[in-house]
């Protein structure tokens, strides 16, 4: 009489039945792909840079109101930083409004070649009735 073996079943990996295993092996490959297709998209790769022409620099037109303008405007123009800006407005403050463009001349450290260099950044100052 022969014996008869019982089939033999696989063993459970980390007790997980065959089926199981198929599955979850089916599901990290995927996410493992799908992640390479991410990561592949993020660095941008096959693609080819486009070259974008810049138009050319405009020269900057503004003018700014001598008695109203705050340091920080006064120290945006050509030869006057922080600190002759701030000088500016403090003498404006202690002797009051400038009456004309060349009033600035009374500021300590601004002469005739800096003025000349800003005065088309001033706005004019309106001449009132008296």
């Amino acid at each position: 009489m022969q014996e008869e073996h019982p089939e033999e079943t696989p063993k459970p990996f980390l007790g997980l039945q065959r089926d199981d295993q198929f599955f979850l092996g089916t599901l990290l490959i995927t996410i493992l792909v799908l992640a390479v297709i991410y990561i592949g998209q993020l660095s941008r790769w096959g693609t080819e840079p486009i070259e974008i022409k810049r138009q050319n620099h405009l020269p900057y037109d503004y003018q700014i109101d001598i008695n109203k303008a705050t340091w920080v405007e006064f120290a945006q123009l050509k030869g006057i930083g922080p600190v002759l800006g701030k000088r500016i407005v403090a003498y404006r403050d202690e002797h009051g409004p400038f009456q004309s463009i060349d009033d600035l001349l009374m500021v300590k450290n601004i002469g005739p070649v800096k003025l000349k260099e800003n005065r088309i950044y001033f706005k004019p100052i309106p001449i009132s009735p008296e």
